[in-house]
């Protein structure tokens, strides 16, 4: 099974405070794995764990501060410095994709969900029509298409903006599909809703990260417990729960 994202003691530092005191704050601080195709990869821990900053990271929107991090096969630090040809620069850009867990701060509240899904095929150069925009809605659940295709992000619910967000990530096919916790900002029901999506969703290769276990449930049973910004837990998530060697805050179990 091919390896599309390698991570390999990585650490993310941040500094905060004035410039005379300034203060490092870890992140994330030696994190290994590797994100396998065709699998779906969950990364799950408390808030300030570090797990959006490794999804970022996964992503290439944060450059490491320490260790080392390969996209299918190419070495990150290629791509931060633009030492990759053009062609392979994009290749990469467009084959990771990554919905944020916030719909709303990600989505233009100024352009219609018809411009939203037309920006990747425009960046990319990519020929589309108005079907291939009606079938980003319809996959993710948006129907009819039409109903939503000129509105605006502000008179969707928050799911419906979640759904959004997706369907402009999959205008591209991606090889890696990155969700920060996409339950944050959705009611029990319209978790429920998003669980099912995903699992028929036509994804290759799949990274949640996420701060509840109980919505992982039925999407996948490997999981990477973060905390503190380390490595806690990697295995199944049936046994995560009763694995004695972790203390499981109750807000992650419930």
């Amino acid at each position: 099974m091919d390896v599309l994202i390698e991570v390999n003691n990585v650490r993310k530092v941040y500094y905060i405070g004035s410039l005379l005191n300034r203060k490092p704050v870890k992140a994330v601080d030696g994190v290994s794995l590797k994100v396998e195709e065709g699998r779906t990869h969950c990364i799950v821990g408390e808030s300030g764990s570090g797990k959006s900053t490794l999804a970022r990271i996964m992503a290439l929107i944060e450059e490491p501060t320490a260790g080392s991090l390969k996209v299918f096969g190419v070495d990150s630090t290629k791509y931060f410095r633009r030492d990759l040809s053009n062609d392979s620069h994009n290749f990469i850009r467009k084959n990771i994709q990554i919905v944020f867990q916030d719909p709303y701060s990600s989505l233009n509240p100024r352009k219609k969900i018809r411009d939203i899904l037309t920006k990747p095929f425009k960046i990319h150069k990519i020929n589309y029509n108005e079907d291939d925009l009606r079938k980003l809605l319809i996959d993710v659940g948006l129907e009819p298409p039409e109903d939503y295709l000129d509105k605006y992000p502000h008179q969707l619910s928050g799911g419906e903006r979640q759904r959004v967000a997706i369907a402009r990530a999959l205008a591209l096919n991606p090889e890696v599909l990155i969700l920060d916790e996409p339950f944050a900002h959705i009611d029990p029901k319209g978790a429920v809703d998003l669980v099912r999506l995903l699992n028929n969703l036509d994804i290759n290769t799949l990274v949640l990260s996420e701060h509840k276990l109980r919505y992982l449930t039925n999407i996948t049973d490997r999981v990477v417990v973060l905390r503190d910004g380390n490595v806690a837990y990697t295995g199944s998530l049936v046994n995560a729960p009763k694995d004695p060697d972790i203390e499981w805050p109750l807000s992650m179990l419930r």
